[in-house]
């Protein structure tokens, strides 16, 4: 009789074991996530660390190991450095001259590593060396600027415009995450606005990166839409002839595509497409005066812009795009190469 109360009222001995099975397992569970979330903190926290390094390094070579004209240097190499609850920490500062046409161009770049399995996280400016500052940035004018880091609204301007099939990507200091790639076949960003560029007295300015293979055909930013009105800048692979070779063009009216003299080599690349006030685009290349095209003044564009392509003939671009403004003036070429200096944001 006691024992059929037992069972009546109680676990049997099988049935208590399955409940601290399943109290168990529970446990163990919430531990792990416990310890996930703290591991994760910690690998936050230490990115953040060292990212702070990595920039007042940065700040400090800018300012004081540039020389007129850049004479490349490596002043750390790998130097062991210590940084707050960050192990194994080493830092590279690296001196590079990207522009022989401007001889106190200086590229600097600071590269971190820590920990072990070793991460490492790398920032890098230019600077002209002739006042021994990195330049500030342009805003004057500046009607619609996409940063594109981490996304594709805009920073300066409306409306946002709408993106399609574009993936997050490392900037030209190869941060991850601060540029978007385009796929050459449905990428785009297209926005029902033209941000009020006119015929004359406007700029486009992008960082590009062309790849080192494949066809990169395409529209980098165009404004305007495909009925004859408008303009842009892009690149075109041209197989034969004086013009063979992957070589910017400017984009007429949707459908004429311009080669310029310059051809765009792999990598990033600064572009920079002005329209003066007589309505003569120019062209220029990591803050160098590259072309012009003296023909007719383009119309003025209306409706709709577009980065990476997909207006009618203004075919997809097969790359890399980022820090991309609208400005509804010309910029000087003094402003050009500033823009060049201070580097994607």
């Amino acid at each position: 009789m006691t024992k059929r109360r037992l069972n009546e009222s109680g676990f049997t001995a099988v049935e208590l074991l399955a409940t601290l099975f399943v109290a168990a397992a529970f446990l163990i569970a919430g531990y792990q996530l416990f310890s996930y979330t703290i591991q994760d903190g910690g690998k936050t926290r230490s990115e953040s660390r060292a990212s702070n390094t990595a920039y007042d390094y940065l700040r400090k070579y800018t300012a004081s190991s540039t020389t007129v004209p850049c004479t490349p240097s490596t002043p750390l190499n790998n130097a062991s450095i210590t940084v707050d609850a960050l192990v194994n920490t080493t830092m590279t500062v690296t001196i590079t001259c990207p522009s022989g046409a401007i001889s106190g161009l200086s590229k600097v770049e600071a590269a971190i590593s820590y920990n072990v399995p070793a991460e490492t996280i790398k920032y890098a400016a230019y600077t002209s060396s002739a006042d021994n500052t990195t330049e500030s940035d342009i805003t004057n004018g500046l009607t619609a600027w996409w940063k594109l880091n981490g996304n594709s609204d805009l920073s300066v301007g409306t409306p946002n415009g709408t993106a399609t099939s574009i993936v997050s990507a490392a900037n030209v200091s190869g941060v991850n995450d601060m540029a978007y790639i385009f796929n050459g076949s449905t990428s785009k960003i297209v926005a029902n606005s033209t941000y009020g560029l006119g015929a004359t007295n406007a700029t486009i300015s992008a960082w590009v990166y062309n790849p080192t293979s494949g066809n990169t055909s395409g529209a980098f930013v165009k404004v305007g839409t495909t009925n004859g009105y408008g303009f842009g800048v892009g690149s075109s692979t041209f197989d034969s002839g004086a013009t063979a070779g992957t070589r910017l063009v400017l984009i007429f009216e949707g459908i004429r595509w311009i080669p310029t003299a310059k051809v765009l080599g792999s990598g990033w690349h600064h572009i920079t497409m002005v329209i003066n006030s007589a309505g003569t685009p120019l062209l220029y290349q990591d803050g160098v005066f590259v072309d012009s095209f003296a023909g007719a003044a383009p119309y003025a564009p209306t409706t709709t812009t577009y980065i990476g392509g997909g207006s009618g003939s203004a075919r997809y671009f097969n790359g890399s795009m980022d820090d991309v403004r609208l400005y509804n003036r010309a910029l000087s070429a003094s402003e050009v190469l500033n823009l060049y200096i201070g580097g994607a944001k």
